[in-house]
């Protein structure tokens, strides 16, 4: 039987190699590495089994924290204020559209609120990775492409909070407590977030101070793994969301210290993609295909769900907010790639619903598998609805 750490090796090599070798049908690596775990996983080759995935459970929180941390690298306050109202506007109603269409769609069908909050809180999610690379593609610019990657940078970030709600809320609907309350679940929700970001931001802030005295540039990058590892443990030990709590942390980074917070990202970026293909390549280890008969006609609703909310929301968002046509037009176009954060998320259910017994364990089951499942195919169509969004609104310089 492999060990962890024999896991984690043949993850990154296996995700390395396939991606490699797929690139030039131009699927992004991410989908790569998904489906080489797929093929690892326990319904293909069974070379990792479910043993042997659970065991590797520190690599999805510490690349989990990572992926927080600089979601909030990208949120700095100086920016936001300069790209106007239509960005908000925007953001705002393309990732509440993803989530109300998905949890009012699924819940009139399936009748679960619990799996139609927690669907509809993670079809929030954009994928950044998958966007910015046809950006590079086709070597746009414009006002169109600016505003598209100002969306998917804030996007992500609410996402979290929508998801940290809605779990909240789940959990107490799957443990079906006689002393069900709607104004105790509101307040385990509000309490949750509010404390998550504590914990990140008064871990900022300390680090901030440490970064001042140590100006180090390796000292200064020690010092953040190791505020990050702990923020990630603090918050899961707390019962608290790890995601919220590395979010803040990097918020206040990016913003306290604006000089430094660019070395870190920049080395974070150089250091960082061997533990995500090993978080993406175990991922998808996770998908059980005998359970897709069941979960097919889910799939198919979430999926269509989510493009209606991302369409209609962000031209709703562009037409509130007085923007350009193009962006009124194709702007939600650009928004439906959905990995990293999506399957991060799943990641979280499976961890946090797996120990509310056999119904938790069955929640969570369905929940990444259906997101494995629809992330093949919004990798693949996602990049395809982009370059349509680039061209239509002019930015595009290459044609492809």
């Amino acid at each position: 039987m492999l060990g962890s750490l024999e896991v984690v090796g043949i993850a990154i090599l296996a995700g390395f190699f396939v991606s490699k070798l797929i690139f030039r049908i131009k699927i992004p690596s991410v989908a790569a590495y998904v489906l080489i775990g797929v093929l690892l996983g326990q319904s293909v080759l069974n070379v990792f089994h479910a043993d042997m995935i659970n065991s590797v459970g520190v690599i999805n929180d510490i690349a989990l924290g990572l992926i927080a941390f600089i979601i909030g690298g990208e949120l700095r306050w100086t920016q936001l204020k300069s790209l106007g109202k239509s960005i908000f506007f925007i953001v705002f109603f393309e990732a509440f559209g993803a989530f109300a269409f998905v949890t009012f769609l699924v819940q009139i069908i399936f009748k679960q609120w619990e799996l139609s909050l927690m669907l509809g809180a993670i079809a929030s999610a954009t994928a950044p990775a998958a966007t910015v690379m046809v950006i590079r593609e086709m070597r746009a610019e414009g006002k169109f492409t600016q505003t598209l990657l100002s969306v998917v940078a804030i996007d992500d970030g609410i996402a979290l909070l929508i998801y940290s709600f809605a779990s909240a809320i789940a959990k107490v609907l799957i443990v079906k407590t006689d002393h069900f309350s709607v104004h105790g679940v509101l307040l385990s929700a509000f309490s949750e977030i509010i404390f998550s970001i504590l914990i990140g931001v008064v871990a900022g802030y300390i680090l901030s101070f440490l970064i001042k005295r140590f100006s180090n540039r390796k000292e200064s990058y020690i010092l953040t793994i190791g505020t990050l590892f702990v923020v990630v443990g603090l918050a899961n030990h707390l019962g608290y969301s790890s995601l919220l709590a590395n979010l803040a942390l990097g918020v206040v980074i990016v913003n306290n210290l604006p000089n430094f917070s660019r070395r870190i990202f920049s080395l974070l970026d150089d250091l960082t993609p061997p533990i995500f293909i090993a978080f993406f390549v175990t991922a998808g280890a996770h998908l059980r295909l005998d359970l897709i008969p069941q979960i097919w006609w889910l799939a198919i609703v979430y999926t269509i769900a989510r493009i209606i909310g991302k369409l209609l929301g962000a031209s709703l968002g562009a037409s509130l907010s007085n923007a350009d046509s193009s962006i009124k037009k194709y702007m939600g176009f650009g928004l439906i790639s959905q990995v990293g954060v999506a399957i991060g998320l799943a990641l979280v259910v499976s961890r946090e619903f797996y120990g509310l017994g056999e119904a938790g364990h069955h929640f969570a089951n369905i929940i990444i598998n259906l997101l494995l499942t629809t992330t093949i195919f919004t990798e693949i169509v996602g990049p395809i609805l982009t370059r349509y969004a680039l061209i239509k609104s002019g930015d595009a310089k290459v044609q492809l």
